[in-house]
């Protein structure tokens, strides 16, 4: 076989390095390729699942306000079907006059308050004791509402302290109405209403007829 000289040796030496440095830039670049490959392929993995749980919350937010109002068209079919086929009973305590939509007890002023006034007479709480006794049995959580009335004749004795009737009406409404609040009637559930000389039940021509007009009606709303 033929001896190489040194120099031959030398080259075949350098070639035999190139050829090893070439070889791992190769293998570095095709691992750097391999990473750069994983890292795309887990950052799209990262946006995709991003974006389902951004849609899950979304399904989720609407989900619950369905569930809320389904919620409320349920309690409003409970209380459909609680009053459905039969009227409310009447209380026994009071003089209730029984409707289909609505049932009112009607408390005649002269017994609620003194002539003129409208603060509430031990006589007029003891009534209204029985009708709030009456409304937490029959009536619990119910939309109520105070109607004040009074006769036509004009206030005298204490006109300093009102304007016109339609003024007394309303105080003496809203009398009625606090002491509801005040006894345990939710005060959301309550409604005052000022009438005046309006809506006679008689025909306020003498005095027992003008003593059944100035009265509080009380009435609960069934529907």
């Amino acid at each position: 076989m033929r001896q190489l000289g040194c120099k031959g040796t030398l080259a075949v030496l350098a070639l035999a390095a190139v050829s090893m440095l070439s070889v791992g830039c190769n293998n570095d670049k095709e691992q750097l390729a391999a990473l750069q490959a994983d890292y795309n392929s887990l950052a799209n993995q990262n946006k995709d699942l991003r974006g389902q749980l951004s849609q899950a919350k979304t399904r989720e937010a609407e989900l619950l306000t369905q569930l809320d109002a389904k919620d409320m068209q349920l309690a409003a079919k409970e209380r459909e079907l609680a009053n459905a086929g039969t009227a409310t009973p009447a209380p026994t305590g009071g003089n209730w006059d029984v409707g289909k939509n609505a049932d009112r007890v009607t408390v005649g002023s002269d017994i609620l308050f003194d002539s003129g006034k409208a603060t509430l007479t031990s006589k007029g709480k003891s009534a209204l004791d029985q009708v709030i006794r009456d409304l937490k049995a029959n009536y619990a959580g119910m939309p109520v509402r105070v109607y004040g009335y009074t006769d036509s004749d004009p206030i005298k004795k204490t006109k300093n302290l009102w304007q016109d009737n339609l003024d007394l009406s309303a105080n003496r409404a809203m009398a009625v109405t606090r002491y509801l609040m005040d006894n345990g009637i939710q005060a959301e559930n309550v409604e005052t209403v000022a009438m005046g000389a309006t809506h006679f039940v008689a025909k306020n021509d003498n005095t027992t007829s003008k003593a059944k007009n100035r009265r509080v009606e009380i009435v609960v709303i069934k529907q």
